[in-house]
């Protein structure tokens, strides 16, 4: 999955460059990979490889119970390839889903400014923007 990113997207989603050997480090995929149910879950999309036969994730989304909250984060990275087949949006609805089962108040997602794209996806499911001054993200919100 990672090999397949741009550093574009990459910076898009974690605010700052990292490299291929940051990312794929044992002890952060490990991290990543091993989720407590109770405080996250993370959904995938995958797609059959046809050339090594084995399923290959497309597409990472994140939900994070913000600690001494009823709230949580939204986090996603679709690889490049596979952006702007809707794969954000079918990601994006099931988290929200989540959400609601696991009775959370609201959701909220940082963005950055440059990161249009991401706006207008959260915007189509009733997210409220909203940008301070000095604050270098946009705050997306939806209550639940």
């Amino acid at each position: 999955f990672h090999h397949a990113l741009s550093g574009r997207s990459v910076y898009m989603r974690y605010f700052q460059a990292l490299g291929l050997s940051q990312r794929i480090a044992h002890e952060r995929l490990t991290r990543i990979c091993f989720i407590d149910y109770d405080r996250e879950m993370a959904l995938v999309a995958e797609r059959k490889d046809s050339g090594a036969g084995a399923d290959q994730i497309v597409a990472v989304a994140r939900l994070s119970k913000l600690r001494g909250t009823n709230e949580a984060e939204l986090a996603m990275l679709v690889a490049d390839q596979f952006q702007r087949f809707g794969l954000g949006t079918e990601l994006l609805g099931r988290l929200l889903q989540v959400g609601r089962d696991e009775k959370l108040q609201r959701i909220v997602a940082e963005i950055l400014p440059e990161n249009v794209d991401m706006q207008r996806l959260c915007q189509r499911f009733g997210f409220e923007l909203q940008s301070s001054i000095g604050d270098p993200t946009v705050r997306a919100t939806i209550g639940l």
